[in-house]
């Protein structure tokens, strides 16, 4: 859980961070032309970040797969192992993305900016709790 949640707090600092080098009034040139590079193509750099956190979700979850097996042999049901993996996913991503609203809140940026992220993320846990019944019969 901790892991996920530095993940999800580098995914949406990394939008916040090109957010705010927006707002700088930089003097040299080369560091100029260096970050418009990153500016001019922010949603496609933090799209590919995203998605370099979902491997690392996906891995988590690949990790997993004994743990559920055992968890459905001493009795638990898919229904309830599905439902924790998504509630404890969601425990994780929504604190992070408030916490991201609030940063862009005290540096008066859009507070809509990372909304785009957290329906990735969730779309993401969603599908990927379908992955628990393939470890059904691990």
């Amino acid at each position: 859980m901790l892991e996920l949640s530095f993940a999800y707090i580098l995914c949406f600092s990394l939008n916040l961070l090109l957010d705010y080098v927006k707002t700088l009034d930089l003097d040299s040139y080369l560091l100029k032309a260096f970050l418009k590079n990153f500016i001019d193509y922010q949603p496609l750099v933090v799209s590919l970040f995203t998605f370099i956190v979902i491997v690392f979700h996906y891995q988590m979850l690949q990790r997993k797969k004994v743990e559920i097996f055992c968890r459905i042999l001493v009795g638990g049901t898919v229904f309830n192992i599905t439902t924790r993996y998504i509630r404890d996913s969601l425990t994780i991503l929504i604190p992070v993305y408030l916490l991201s609203v609030l940063a862009n809140a005290y540096l008066d940026f859009n507070f809509f900016s990372n909304f785009y992220l957290v329906l990735i993320l969730i779309t993401y846990i969603l599908i990927s709790a379908r992955q628990v019944r393939k470890y059904e019969n691990f």
